[in-house]
């Protein structure tokens, strides 16, 4: 202060209001402290203060500032300023997504995704902060300067949606939300099966790492680098995090520490239980934005009194060093719909330029499955070259891509287990059997003990007995199977065959399983999960030997028996859903199907 100059007002204490029904409630805010910088006079004030008054009178333009301005609260992904790229075989230009404010240096620098040194990234904040339009802005960037070819990108979206947009991006192969548990299953597995043949690749070829390899084979062998987006890192752990024991969570971490060299690198958003932690320790590049209190940017060590009170949504802070950065928006429309609205733009865009890249260089599919599907919609969803077969038949539609799926009975044991709980569809798998077969002119023999849609074909062309009671005379089921042949094959369709297992006709079904594939004969039988194929020895015991079939809304994991396969718990158990299962052909893989119907 100048000499003489009167001490500042005593700040009175601040006060307000608690009646009895408040207490407990909301507490009191301190209100924010006035600055009175302005009001006090120094001699730093006054000496300033004249020379802008003598620039003035003498017209003497204003001294440059040794300080760049603030960042702007908005900014544009077109206004980041982006060095030139040198390039090099398989390299990949910078995609900027922000700026990053450096004082020491007098600079800003953009913040781009480098593929050449950028693994994975962390990006902590709290509720309309920014975080899920960092990821649109990170997307559309990558989809603006990258062809489909090099970069293929995934989202998991534990939001309200603000993923969905990315659709529209031809590098997307699918955006799940977290309540898809069996497609974000199914994207977490095709990334890990990915990430394990680009390791056997890599090794095999002598390569290091993925830029090694780019730079070193033809174009059309490159591979192509995998950005996995998840929005709301606190909506995953109690929802997806928790699906079979924590078993997606931990591959997750596995992504993070093997993925980068191979070409896969993950983006996370999410609030502060994000940056504290178990994962937060695979990666280095974090970035806090808002968070809930100041104190949690210590968990990115920085210290809370380096931080301002108002933080702007899309200013963020990198850890350690605590330097001030603003992500890039798409466009002046700040809005939702607006950003939405850019990148589908840039998706436009995007697909023109690329429309000459082979399906083989584009991303994966990782595709929704249908509620409902009829059979004439899921035939035509079949293999061709699958469904030649004259004894394939249908039983759903699957798949990342959605295709129709089915067992050929003619390789291997001639048989096919359909189990389940009753209403969970057992008979309509039997009916697209039905259907299959004598759309093909392969000809059928029917038994429905208890009251079964089979019942209704009787009499059709092609089929050649109904059986409908409790057993089944053994010289006529034996008469009929003496017409089958390999060139005019005959499939049996047993539906609750738990009634039938100890039949007149039993004898018959053995031998029908035994060496039916060489008379032209198959079957498939269909029962309830606890009692069909039971015991330890009978033709139906044998008919478990193909180690293929389909479970319907299992609740028991010893079901996994009946089709060759080991259930886990988070597989079973659940509400009863007609139409849906879990289907097994014998190679190993379990398939969820829609059964048409």
């Amino acid at each position: 202060r100048r000499p003489g100059a009167a001490d500042p007002a005593v700040l009175m204490p601040w006060v307000g209001p608690l009646s009895w029904e408040d207490l407990g409630r909301a507490a009191l805010v301190k209100p924010k402290a006035e600055s009175r910088e302005d009001e006090e006079i120094t001699d730093l004030k006054v000496l300033v203060d004249t020379i802008r008054d003598a620039n003035r009178s003498l017209g003497i333009p204003p001294q440059h500032s040794p300080w760049l301005p603030a960042l702007d609260e908005t900014l544009l992904l077109d206004d980041i300023q982006v060095p030139a790229f040198t390039g090099g075989p398989g390299k990949l230009a910078p995609a900027p997504y922000g700026v990053e404010d450096l004082p020491a240096l007098q600079a800003r620098r953009p913040v781009s995704v480098d593929f050449a040194s950028f693994g994975h990234l962390m990006i902590g904040g709290a509720p309309r902060s920014g975080r899920s339009q960092v990821l649109r802005t990170l997307a559309g960037s990558i989809a603006r300067t990258h062809s489909v070819a090099d970069v293929h990108m995934y989202g998991i979206d534990c939001g309200n949606g603000a993923l969905n947009a990315l659709t529209r991006l031809p590098h997307v192969g699918a955006v799940v939300g977290r309540n898809q548990t069996e497609r974000v299953v199914r994207l977490v597995n095709r990334l890990k099966g990915e990430m394990d043949r680009r390791q056997n690749l890599l090794a095999d070829k002598g390569f290091a790492d993925i830029g090694e390899q780019r730079a070193s084979v033809a174009e059309e062998e490159r591979l192509a680098h995998i950005v996995v987006l998840l929005d709301r890192w606190e909506g995953w752990v109690p929802t997806l995090g928790e699906v079979d024991h924590g078993s997606l969570t931990d591959e997750l971490q596995t992504m993070m520490r093997e993925g980068a060299s191979v070409g896969i690198h993950l983006v996370l958003t999410g609030d502060r239980t994000l940056l504290v932690g178990r994962i937060a320790t695979l990666t280095e590049d974090k970035y806090g934005l808002r968070l809930a209190d100041r104190s949690d940017f210590s968990a990115l060590g920085i210290p809370a009194r380096k931080v301002p009170e108002e933080i702007p949504p899309g200013r963020g802070y990198r850890n350690e060093f605590g330097t001030e950065t603003q992500f890039a928006l798409l466009s002046e429309d700040t809005t939702g719909q607006g950003q939405a609205a850019a990148l589908a733009a840039i998706g436009e865009a995007a697909a023109a330029r690329d429309a000459a890249v082979p399906r083989t260089h584009r991303p994966f599919r990782v595709d929704s499955l249908p509620s409902r599907v009829s059979f004439p919609e899921a035939w035509e969803m079949r293999d061709p070259d699958a469904s030649r077969a004259k004894l394939w038949g249908l039983v759903g539609i699957g798949g990342d891509e959605i295709v129709g799926f089915g067992p050929d009975l003619a390789q291997g044991v001639p048989t096919f287990v359909v189990a389940g709980p009753a209403k969970s569809g057992r008979s309509t798998v039997l009916m697209n059997f039905a259907q299959s077969y004598l759309t093909q002119g392969v000809r059928l023999v029917i038994a429905a003990p208890r009251q079964s849609p089979l019942r209704q074909l009787d009499g059709t062309d092609g089929v050649l007995k109904v059986f409908t009671g409790d057993d089944i005379d053994e010289d006529e089921f034996e008469e009929l199977m003496d017409e089958a042949s390999p060139e005019e094959p005959i499939v049996v369709l047993v539906d609750d065959g738990e009634i039938l297992e100890d039949c007149d006709a039993a004898s018959q079904f053995k031998k029908l399983v035994s060496r039916g594939a060489e008379r032209g004969l198959a079957m498939v039988i269909a029962g309830d999960e606890e009692d069909v194929c039971s015991g330890f020895s009978g033709w139906q015991v044998d008919a478990k030997k193909a180690r293929r079939g389909i479970l319907l809304s299992p609740q028991e994991t010893s079901s996994g028996d009946l089709i060759g396969v080991r259930l886990n718990r988070g597989l079973v158990g659940g509400q009863i859903t007609p139409g849906k299962g879990m289907l097994h052909l014998g190679d190993g893989e379990l398939r969820t199907v829609v059964v048409p119907g």
